[in-house]
């Protein structure tokens, strides 16, 4: 799956908000993971940003076999139950099918690089994209 970020003008007025898409996702990807990677409930992009990179800490003892699960959610509407055999990201607040799973490996790729994106100057025309 191909994974871009990017920049955007929601309300054309000169502030930039951070954005992320696929352009080939299997047709039974519901594409939570943006939800959740977008997810600063109001606080801002410098919050949003300190919150991935909290969870990153954590998410690499995963990776180091430090740690065998981490639930990704704090204030937050969407979380991540992250294990190293599988991550599940859900909708916080009731149980629904606002749900998805996806690989340990390709979260991680992600959530990296998603804090390294965060930390950029903010510009249309900054777009990165790899491969999960």
């Amino acid at each position: 799956m191909k994974v871009h970020f990017f920049w955007i003008d929601r309300w054309n007025d000169g502030d930039l908000f951070p954005a992320a898409g696929s352009y080939d996702a299997p047709n039974t990807f519901k594409g939570l993971i943006f939800s959740f990677l977008n997810d600063d409930e109001g606080h801002g992009i410098k919050c949003l940003s300190n919150w991935i990179d909290e969870g990153l800490i954590e998410i690499e003892k995963i990776s180091n076999g430090e740690l065998n699960y981490y639930d990704m959610w704090a204030f937050h509407a969407w979380g991540a139950e992250i294990t190293k055999e599988n991550v599940l990201i859900y909708w916080g607040y009731d149980d629904t099918k606002y749900d998805e799973n996806m690989s340990f490996e390709c979260f991680y790729r992600i959530i990296k690089e998603w804090g390294a994106f965060l930390k950029m100057v903010p510009s249309l025309d900054q777009i990165v994209e790899f491969e999960c």
